[in-house]
C-alpha cells in the first residue's frame, strides 16, 4: 500500500513542477505591467489663509499615468493634509520617478 501512494506522487510530481513554474512566470510578469505611470513628491508651503503666514512645510506624494498628473496628484495630496484655515501653497516639485 505504501509502495501505491509513492508512485501516485511520483507520477504527480513533473505535473506539479510545471503548474507551479506557469505560476510563478506569470507573478514575475505582472509587476513589470502594473510599473508603469509616474510616482510625484512635492514640499509645500503650510499657509494659514487668514493672515496668509507660513506655518513650515507639508509633503505631497502622488502617483498617475503621466507626469503633470503625477504632480496634481502630489500638489493635491499635500492640501488634502491641510486642516481648515490653512492650505498648501508655493509647492517645489523635488522628485519624479518612473514605476
Amino acid at each position: 500500500m505504501e509502495d501505491l501512494s509513492m508512485r501516485r506522487l511520483l507520477a504527480v510530481s513533473p505535473l506539479v513542477t510545471t503548474v507551479v513554474a506557469a505560476v510563478f512566470s506569470l507573478g514575475v510578469a505582472a509587476p513589470a505591467q502594473a510599473a508603469s505611470g509616474w510616482t510625484a513628491h512635492v514640499q509645500c508651503t503650510k499657509m494659514r489663509i487668514s493672515d496668509n503666514s507660513a506655518h513650515g512645510f507639508v509633503q505631497g506624494h502622488g502617483w498617475a499615468k503621466t507626469q503633470p498628473d503625477a504632480w496634481k496628484a502630489a500638489i493635491k495630496d499635500a492640501n488634502d493634509q491641510m486642516r481648515e484655515g490653512y492650505r498648501a501653497k508655493h509647492c517645489t516639485k523635488k522628485k519624479i520617478t518612473r514605476g
